[in-house]
């Protein structure tokens, strides 16, 4: 079990089945998860959660965002209530894949809600392999206009199916880096530097993409490179807020990070002999990886449009603008400031 401490500064909120599978990885390593579904049959599959619901009037939302979204409008107070009641900490970490229905469609509007109520919320999501469905391709799109208008969110974490044909393998690789990186305040220590949980908490508050990285050893190789990574490639602008890393004295100066990725904000720096743990974060949204989903799903349009005219019960509901395709990230939305203005919104 990690350092107790942070246990109880950070807890997560699964939803539905591919959240539930990384909140399964994250309950053995001790810390609180909520597990939340539309769906009775997903939920029964994590045979060891200690708190699960089952969000009301649910039966799935068979990939459809605005089913998922009407449900957690519905039962609101409800679902805030057994947040409440169970993830007492600090900050919540939302947990839901992109291109789904009960997640991508109940994730950003229950992280905007909880934002709202005054809490402190990250988001960890999953974009789906350019191989996937043009149906889990538009969800994902969709799902991240939302994401990133999203104001006062801390650190999102994007992990990418397109890293490697094994999900459970990035789950698992994701979960060993972000528990190793909040456990360093409890493992490291040196008169050199050192990390303290209120450092660890600023850098995970830090609005924007972000990274966490871990490796047995210190090679500032690993460090730098993308593609032994799992996350959505980062951009080129070389925005970066916090650079909070632990490794041992070979790492003798930011040079070779900082060349890479950008000169940051502040650098929270602590010693490990054996192995390098890095958080990057504040960086800007993988705006390129998003677009290569909209041009999947622009060159696919007629098909789509074929598909969904042939009695399929779907539609795009207007959102996915194939004709004048936008950054996400240069979006604009009015501030709102109450609960009924946050459902209308999505709705």
């Amino acid at each position: 079990m990690n350092n107790e401490l942070m246990n109880n500064k950070i807890g997560f909120v699964a939803i539905g089945q591919a959240g539930g599978n990384i909140g399964q990885l994250l309950e053995k390593k001790g810390y609180s998860v909520l597990y939340l579904n539309t769906s009775k049959e997903d939920l029964e599959t994590i045979k060891d959660g200690k708190y699960k619901y089952h969000i009301t009037g649910g039966e799935g939302c068979n990939k459809d965002r605005h089913k998922a979204k009407k449900l957690i409008v519905d039962d609101f107070n409800n679902i805030l209530t057994k947040i409440d009641d169970t993830v007492k900490t600090d900050m919540l970490f939302v947990i839901f894949s992109a291109g789904g229905g009960t997640g991508s469609g109940a994730g950003p509007m229950l992280t905007d809600m909880l934002v709202s109520e005054g809490r402190e919320v990250g988001v960890i999501t999953i974009v789906p392999a350019m191989t996937e469905s043009l149906k889990t391709q538009v969800n994902a799109y969709e799902c991240f206009q939302e994401l990133v208008n999203i104001e006062n969110s801390g650190n999102c974490f994007i992990l990418d199916n397109e890293k490697s044909k094994d999900k459970l393998t990035i789950n698992a690789i994701f979960v060993n880096a972000l528990c190793a990186f909040l456990d360093i305040p409890n493992k490291y220590h040196s008169k050199k530097g050192n990390i303290d949980i209120a450092e660890i908490m600023e850098s995970l508050k830090a609005h924007g993409m972000a990274c966490v990285s871990q490796f047995p050893d210190t090679e500032v190789a690993k460090l730098v490179d993308q593609d032994k990574n799992i996350y959505a490639p980062m951009e080129s602008d070389k925005v970066i807020k916090y650079i909070t890393i632990s490794a041992n004295e070979s790492l003798a100066n930011m040079q070779d990070i900082t060349t890479v990725y950008g000169e940051p904000w502040d650098v929270f720096r602590a010693y490990s002999p054996k192995e390098s743990i890095m958080l990057m974060s504040g960086l800007s949204y993988p705006v390129n990886r998003l677009d290569k989903i909209h041009h999947k799903v622009e060159d696919n349009k007629d098909s789509i449009i074929k598909n969904l005219s042939s009695g399929m019960g779907t539609s795009l509901t207007g959102s996915f603008d194939f004709l004048t395709p936008a950054k996400p990230t240069e979006k604009k939305v009015e501030k709102v400031h109450s609960r009924d203005d946050i459902f209308k919104k999505y709705l």
